[in-house]
């Protein structure tokens, strides 16, 4: 695939994605004594997605402008083949997104987010003390930034 086709995908992508998360956080509760409310950081990371996808489909079109010989060949071409390994890992990361999602409402914030990020480091090949210890650190980062300094409400 050319460059600036998989430009294309990836920045239409990056901009429906950003889309949805931002009509989907405008269903999150105002904020709760504080001028930051829970949707703020979804909202600004969505923003900046929305602008990086529409750089990137700036850089496609100008790719696709440029003559054929002026078109450098890309050297990672080659080296981007699906790999067994590569699948799986994409596929767990969705099945634990959809899965933390379903589940950090009635499991809470910090359980939940243990687990899920004990189970993707696991996936990813990470030795089991190394998993443990990063989820915990991890998620006592999370927990301490969003609720306690910014005071953010987690499920």
């Amino acid at each position: 695939m050319n460059t600036w086709k998989t430009d294309i995908v990836t920045g239409s992508a990056s901009i429906a994605f950003a889309g949805f998360v931002l009509i989907y956080s405008q269903r999150f509760p105002g904020p709760r004594g504080t001028d930051l409310g829970p949707a703020l950081f979804p909202q600004v990371v969505a923003a900046i997605l929305l602008v990086m996808g529409a750089l990137v489909l700036v850089q496609a079109y100008r790719l696709r402008k440029q003559p054929p010989e002026e078109c450098e060949p890309d050297p990672l071409d080659e080296q981007i083949t699906p790999t067994f390994h590569g699948l799986r890992n994409v596929a767990i990361t969705i099945v634990a997104v959809i899965a933390y999602i379903a589940v950090v409402g009635t499991a809470g914030f910090i359980p939940t987010t243990l687990v899920m990020l004990f189970v993707l480091m696991k996936a990813y090949g990470l030795s089991v003390l190394r998993s443990v210890l990063f989820s915990c650190l991890i998620t006592g980062f999370v927990y301490v930034l969003f609720a306690m300094l910014l005071r953010v409400v987690l499920p």
